[in-house]
């Protein structure tokens, strides 16, 4: 039988298929307060599934809500579909609406979740499935529940237009061995390979893919100089390293999307320390905002170098007086002195700071980085201002830095370099 708090919830998620988004809005405040007051009662766990809400789903189905664990530890959400590991989820994500309604719960303000699951073409539409999404850590089962595959064709994922194949230039990280097949482990070593949809996951063991595909913000355009940069290339196969979510009209099929998250056009998904490519496969490398992500930059850097031909050029910039950001991690903000020393295996044509690195640019990131932990309505108040303040004169307190002032204070560095060769040709 259900108790009072269930039936309100049951009574909740019928009247939001009725009702106006304003008062679904009310409702959804209403249904955490009822969790809020059975975990008063003694109902411990802490955990909310807003989407999907209804019980048929599409091949493409965005998973979210929230949770807050009994410990504050370590954690990740994993995806089972059918009964098998099959996704991981995204966690610690803003939920200032939760904060309200547990202000004594310390981790709630960062409790949302949020990931993609996109559904084998061997299922097919009508079919049941079900979904049960784990805290892999605790081995905690937190919801379970069966869905009806409802066909929606534009979902479908196209392979793009590429003037490389994925087979020829994939390795295994562990054995070095050719992968000839992507949807399945490696042939000498059995390393494991997940393919979701027409992307291959090559993943550190004991990892499953996350998948971003209803993603809809631009991550990392291009800058004018990686442009200028690709320009000289021309038809020279180039890796864009942690290319973010890049706009099918700004794709080009002789760039290489790699990421660790499955965006709608990423080629290729992979967090392995030894990337899988073979040596001197690349006329060029682009990285943009990645190097602060990434857990040892020193080894990153030896890898785009061995992967490099000789007289290929590199272009990165990442973070330096930036806030803590990004998911899944953020590790190191560097110097220019500090990058310079990471990419000293190559040449060095250019470095320094460029525009969009300058000082406002970071100063904004770091107020819109602390405002939703911002209680006191005096400070929030300020800091928005400030914020609004340096929007309109941002870039004439940039001028008036003078350029120390800016190296001093910019919001990252940029690295341009070569792999030595005897003669350098320009391919």
């Amino acid at each position: 039988m259900l108790n009072f708090s269930a039936k309100l919830i049951l009574a909740k998620n019928r009247l939001s298929k009725i009702l106006h988004p304003s008062l679904k809005l009310k409702l959804r405040k209403l249904k955490i307060k009822l969790i809020y007051i059975a975990r008063i009662y003694g109902i411990k766990k802490m955990f909310n599934l807003d989407t999907p809400n209804s019980q048929k789903i599409s091949y493409i189905t965005n998973l979210s809500g929230w949770y807050i664990p009994e410990e504050k530890t370590e954690f990740r959400l994993n995806v089972l579909l059918n009964n098998q590991p099959y996704v991981t989820l995204s966690h610690r994500l803003l939920r200032p609406d939760v904060a309200a309604a547990f202000p004594l719960q310390e981790n709630a303000l960062n409790s949302g979740f949020s990931g993609d699951i996109l559904i084998p073409n061997t299922i097919k539409p009508g079919e049941v499935i079900e979904i049960e999404i784990c805290e892999e850590n605790q081995n905690i089962s937190l919801v379970k529940k069966q869905f009806t595959l409802v066909a929606n064709h534009n979902q479908q994922q196209q392979p793009r237009n590429r003037k490389f194949e994925l087979k020829q230039i994939l390795y295994c990280p562990e054995c070095g061995s050719k992968l000839n097949q992507l949807d399945k482990p490696c042939e000498v070593c059995n390393y494991p390979v997940y393919t979701r949809g027409n992307t291959p996951h090559i993943l550190q063991k004991g990892d499953l893919p996350f998948l971003r595909l209803t993603e809809t913000e631009k991550t990392h355009p291009y800058s004018p100089y990686v442009i200028e940069l690709l320009t000289k290339i021309g038809d020279g196969l180039v890796l864009d390293f942690g290319a973010g979510n890049t706009p099918e009209a700004d794709l080009k099929p002789n760039i290489c999307y790699l990421d660790v998250q499955q965006y709608p056009h990423t080629d290729i998904v992979c967090n392995t320390t030894k990337l899988p490519f073979p040596d001197a496969i690349f006329d060029a490398v682009i990285s943009q905002a990645v190097f602060e992500h990434i857990p040892n930059p020193f080894q990153t850097a030896k890898e785009l170098h061995r992967i490099l031909k000789p007289g290929g050029i590199i272009f990165i910039d990442t973070a330096f007086m930036q806030p803590l950001h990004g998911d899944p991690s953020h590790y190191f903000n560097m110097t220019l002195h500090g990058l310079r020393l990471v990419m000293s295996d190559f040449e060095e044509l250019r470095s320094g700071i460029r525009p969009y690195q300058y000082p406002s640019f970071g100063f904004i990131m770091q107020i819109e980085a602390v405002l939703p932990y911002i209680t006191q309505e005096s400070w929030k108040n300020k800091l928005q201002n400030w914020r609004e303040f340096l929007l309109k004169e941002g870039n004439n307190l940039d001028i008036a830095l003078e350029q120390k002032g800016r190296e001093i204070l910019a919001a990252g560095v940029f690295f341009e370099g070569r792999k030595a060769s005897k003669q350098w040709d320009g391919k």
